[in-house]
């Protein structure tokens, strides 16, 4: 009876020593990790059977992740699921720019769901929400929006640029039958077009920006992506309208979205042609510099004392001998009730005039 007790205690003992041991290990000993070698890649070569090559994504960034034995990553950094056929962009950290938005049906106004967003070599589909987030390389491409049962949309010349962040497009789509095939709102210039007289959209209405061209649909909508940098003048026609033109876009500055609502006056005789808000001052390029050719009567440019001759030296205290004509031009023009300060040169002497810009008629 003595042996067998003594026995259990030295199993007791024996139980004791070993829990300590594993409570040390467990608390103390931490295994070496190369550095050197990223997470995911480590998380590669223990599940070699899953996933191959993993290369982590840039922070903070979305991702899908399709688990099954089917899945492989390629040194593409693509996510293959040869079972569902999805496939699924994953980009180097230097893709800091990107696309994301949401598609809707024109006629309901409600998400589209699996919409295929494509650009270049890269393509993603909306989710239940009609939302989309891609993540992309730099470059010029063809960017589209296509979903069954709707007309495909389509903005042949865009320029992502590295470094950009994101550019939010609304997208929607219209039905296949419908006349109207939809429109993309995006960080350039969008807008719609009236008839100042009756309120009524205004179809067919023609919109310039530099060499970029559009024209409004059945609704009046119109949506023009530019990839010039600096200030531009839009310019907004009709047939038998009198033209609108609106200066200091600017294309380069994709956090704020452009959207105009534009109103055309009908033709009157006498009336002119065109429309815009500036100061009322035509300038020419001579040897001498920029020089003021003529003015409107009435312009705030005449009302101020500007006159023919004068040679333009600065504009709100920049000096523009160094500028083209139409970022010169572009410095003038403006928002309306804004002020504008010239300073120019006459017969030696050197002249301020502070000008209100206002809607002028030529």
């Amino acid at each position: 009876m003595k042996q067998r007790f003594l026995n259990l205690e030295f199993l007791l003992v024996g139980l004791i020593i070993l829990l300590f041991i594993g409570a040390f290990l467990f608390v103390v000993y931490e295994p070496e990790i190369d550095s050197s070698i990223p997470f995911s890649e480590d998380l590669g070569k223990k599940s070699s059977e899953i996933f191959k090559g993993v290369l982590p994504l840039p922070p903070n960034r979305p991702a899908v992740i399709l688990i099954d034995e089917t899945v492989k990553l390629s040194d593409r950094e693509k996510i293959v699921s040869e079972k569902s056929e999805i496939v699924v962009e994953r980009f180097s950290p230097e893709a800091d720019f990107g696309i994301e938005g949401a598609v809707f049906a024109l006629g309901s106004g409600l998400p589209i769901n699996a919409c295929q967003v494509s650009f270049k070599r890269q393509k993603m589909v909306t989710d239940q929400a009609g939302e989309f987030l891609l993540w992309l390389e730099g470059g010029v491409g063809r960017l589209s929006f296509s979903c069954a049962g709707f007309k495909t949309l389509t903005i042949r010349q865009f320029d992502l640029q590295v470094g950009s962040g994101l550019a939010r497009f609304d997208v929607y789509l219209n039905e296949l039958e419908k006349s109207v095939k939809g429109r993309i709102e995006v960080n350039g210039v969008s807008g719609r077009v009236y008839d100042y007289a009756g309120g009524a959209p205004l179809a067919g209405a023609k919109i310039t920006i530099n060499q970029m061209r559009a024209v409004t649909d059945d609704a009046g909508f119109f949506d023009l992506w530019g990839n010039n940098s600096g200030l531009m003048t839009m310019t907004v026609s009709a047939p038998g309208y009198l033209s609108e033109m609106i200066s200091g876009i600017e294309f380069e500055n994709q956090s704020n979205p452009f959207f105009y609502e534009l109103s055309l006056e009908r033709k009157q005789v006498g009336k002119g042609r065109l429309a815009l808000v500036g100061i009322g001052a035509r300038l020419v390029k001579s040897e001498a510099g920029y020089e003021i050719a003529d003015l409107l009567a009435d312009s705030p440019a005449a009302v101020e004392g500007l006159a023919a001759g004068d040679r333009l030296v600065a504009v709100d205290s920049l000096a523009v001998d160094d500028f083209s004509l139409r970022e010169v031009v572009e410095l003038i023009r403006g928002q309306a009730g804004l002020p504008v300060t010239l300073v120019i040169e006459r017969e030696g002497d050197f002249l301020e005039f502070t000008c209100l810009r206002e809607r002028v008629v030529y």
